[in-house]
């Protein structure tokens, strides 16, 4: 591995870390930064450092806190089988430990972790002030990817997680494998459900919702499920990403960057759409 143990291992060694007792169980959460917070969800198979290429960013301004998921990273498995709403429950605990029980934030979700993010962002009520969800499933599709045998994990990475071969460096490359690694929770059908679809029409916090035109578990159309989403919430913020695939947060982190920074931006309006 070239350059995994100064980025990664540079961001964890200036974090603030605590691990807090959810139900009995040691969940990791780190952050950085100072300032409004924005909680950070990251997707299946991963952890905090599906988000290595935007902490960095975001914590010039923002108190970012990123948590592994119970059963996922360094955080110790929810006694069981949890569900999703357990994940959703355990993060607002989270938040209250490390934030204060009442205070506000904005919330941000990858994938897997945008459907934990809706849910997180329904049980909190008027806490959660925005709610960025980037690649994320929970809306009622059964998303194939076609293709052949894989080559190995780096074809895999090209495959179903990147739209350029070249983006699957050996930073991409390890923080896949470690974190697949240390995966225990069992996704089953949660990206496939519709429990995301299900509670964004109840959340009041302003939604904004990013996927990629490259998005190879979106067929490189991400037109029908921003559509699923409008249908029930009308006033939800689209953003497409150009030329990236589904891990758009490492992919593309200067677009992804940008409409976190100017959506979360104290009164300011956020852009439609990256081009």
């Amino acid at each position: 591995m070239n350059d995994t143990p100064s980025m990664v291992d540079q961001l964890d060694t200036i974090a603030d870390r605590d691990d807090i007792d959810i139900n009995g169980r040691s969940v990791a959460c780190r952050s950085w930064g100072a300032g409004p917070v924005v909680l950070l969800v990251h997707g299946a198979s991963g952890c905090w450092t599906h988000w290595v290429r935007n902490i960095g960013r975001l914590s010039q301004r923002n108190r970012v806190v990123v948590p592994d998921l119970p059963g996922f990273g360094d955080s110790e498995s929810l006694a069981g089988p949890p569900d999703a709403e357990d994940l959703a429950d355990s993060l607002v605990q989270i938040v209250d430990a490390v934030i204060g029980v009442e205070a506000q934030l904005d919330i941000v979700g990858f994938s897997f972790g945008g459907i934990i993010a809706g849910l997180t962002a329904h049980q909190m009520g008027q806490r959660a002030q925005h709610l960025v969800v980037i690649s994320a499933g929970g809306l009622g599709i059964n998303a194939r990817v076609a293709g052949g045998p894989l080559g190995g994990p780096r074809d895999e990475l090209t495959r179903f997680m990147f739209a350029n071969p070249h983006t699957a460096d050996e930073t991409a490359l390890g923080i896949h494998l470690d974190g697949q690694k240390r995966t225990r929770f069992k996704t089953g059908s949660i990206p496939s459900s519709t429990l995301l679809l299900d509670v964004i029409g109840q959340v009041t916090a302003e939604l904004h919702v990013v996927y990629s035109d490259r998005d190879a578990f979106g067929g490189g159309d991400p037109s029908g499920r921003l559509d699923l989403i409008l249908g029930s919430r009308p006033d939800a913020r689209c953003h497409t990403i150009t030329n990236a695939g589904h891990w758009s947060p490492y992919e593309a982190p200067d677009q992804i960057n940008t409409i976190l920074t100017e959506v979360l931006a104290p009164n300011t309006n956020a852009i439609d759409t990256i081009r």
